[in-house]
């Protein structure tokens, strides 16, 4: 299962990025350092905003000061490929 997930947050009006380690919705902090909710009008641009982290995150792997800030578990699981013809025979 992949740590970070597109969906609906709890109210239903727009579309967040959860992280599903902490169980908490993805943000950024306001002005007074306090957390603030990352909030997307369609899934679409939680998608694409998601997607940006990705790059982010796998770019900074590969430099050693930005390393300690890439979270752990952050890559998608690769898509399982459909299973074979064989697949249902017992």
């Amino acid at each position: 299962m992949d740590r970070y997930r597109v969906t609906l947050t709890p109210d239903g009006r727009v579309f967040g990025i959860l992280d599903r380690d902490q169980y908490e919705f993805c943000g950024l902090p306001d002005e007074e350092g306090r957390p603030k909710r990352l909030e997307f009008p369609a899934r679409e641009a939680a998608e694409r905003w998601l997607n940006l982290c990705y790059r982010r995150w796998r770019a900074w792997e590969g430099e050693p000061k930005r390393r300690e800030l890439v979270p752990l578990r952050w890559r998608p699981l690769p898509a399982e490929p459909p299973p074979g013809p064989d697949f249902w025979r017992c």
